[in-house]
């Protein structure tokens, strides 16, 4: 996360001049609109869609949706409105604001109601414009981050609403990046004793786990230069939401969970992927049963991959 306005600034030097001048243009008006409003936290609410924007801005976003997502709350919690907003930045900018408030203020007298119905407005903002989403998703990231300044019920409860519509959302959209994060951030308030169990745990085998994945690293990059195949290796240890899982799932501790350890193979055609995996398993023994083809059967966000279990180095998964 950014710390400064500075940091911000120079992050949207990526932007045409006429972009960067109508963002600060939308900080200010953003910075005055919200002026003596504040976050449970104490500090000044205007830090809420700054790092809203930052986080767009990670994402490779255009100028007009960091711009609506500086003012995201601006319709709701401020005398702004949609004709303003309109006049000053324009009508794309107000309809990606107006899309987020749509799904801000909904009403609804119980739980399942309320989930059915935002789900029935994401959806239906998707179809007119995906940013609406990307904003609601970088505003409900920032909120997730900032979640300890909240009293317990409602931590929960944002936590879990979290778990069962935006980190699933995210993980529609591709972005696994707010999807793993949405859920270690769910778990750490819907199960923090479980949390901070797995959290230790991980740590206390990071080193090891560096050494582990360099050598994996290394054999993969030099079996494919003996046959031939250009290949991106990623090695990542897996995120915590998906080790509770894991734990659920096979009802078993920390200590028993073996398959901790990812690594991901890029490669430049369908049919490399297909080679890639063959080298693999020449390499390591794959585990029966664990073979997924997402390639031939996309998921349903159109990803597309191939995921297998094996036996590798030290008896480790």
């Amino acid at each position: 996360m950014i710390r400064t306005l500075e940091e911000f600034n120079r992050k949207i030097l990526m932007y045409s001049p006429s972009e960067q001048t109508q963002l600060k243009s939308a900080i200010e008006l953003s910075r005055k609109l919200h002026d003596g409003q504040f976050r449970d936290s104490g500090d000044p609410y205007f830090i809420h869609p700054l790092q809203v924007a930052d986080i767009l801005v990670d994402l490779r976003l255009d100028s007009a949706c960091v711009t609506a997502g500086l003012l995201h709350d601006v319709l709701e919690d401020t005398p702004q409105s949609r004709a303003d907003l309109r006049k000053e930045f324009g009508r794309e900018v107000e309809q990606l604001v107006f899309g987020v408030t749509k799904i801000s203020v909904v009403k609804a007298k119980n739980k399942n109601m309320q989930e059915a119905e935002t789900i029935r407005k994401m959806l239906f903002a998707m179809v007119k414009d995906i940013r609406v989403i990307l904003i609601k998703l970088a505003d409900k990231l920032h909120n997730m981050r900032t979640l300890e300044f909240k009293n317990e019920a409602r931590r929960r409860q944002i936590a879990q609403e979290c778990l069962d519509i935006y980190a699933p959302l995210a993980g529609r959209l591709g972005i696994s990046w707010i999807k793993d994060e949405l859920e270690d951030l769910a778990l750490k308030n819907l199960h923090h004793d479980t949390y901070e169990q797995i959290k230790s745990f991980v740590a206390q085998k990071r080193e090891g786990r560096a050494d582990f994945l360099h050598r994996v690293e290394t054999a993969i990059l030099e079996a494919a230069a003996r046959d031939g195949l250009a290949v991106q290796v990623e090695a990542r240890a897996k995120h915590f939401y998906s080790i509770y899982q894991k734990m659920r799932r096979r009802g078993k501790q920390i200590d028993e969970i073996y398959d901790m350890l990812g690594i991901r193979i890029v490669c430049g055609t369908e049919s490399e992927c297909y080679t890639a995996l063959g080298l693999i398993h020449r390499l390591w023994p794959p585990i029966e049963g664990r073979f997924k083809d997402y390639i031939a059967m996309p998921k349903a966000n159109r990803y597309q991959s191939l995921h297998t279990t094996v036996l590798g180095f030290d008896g480790k998964l």
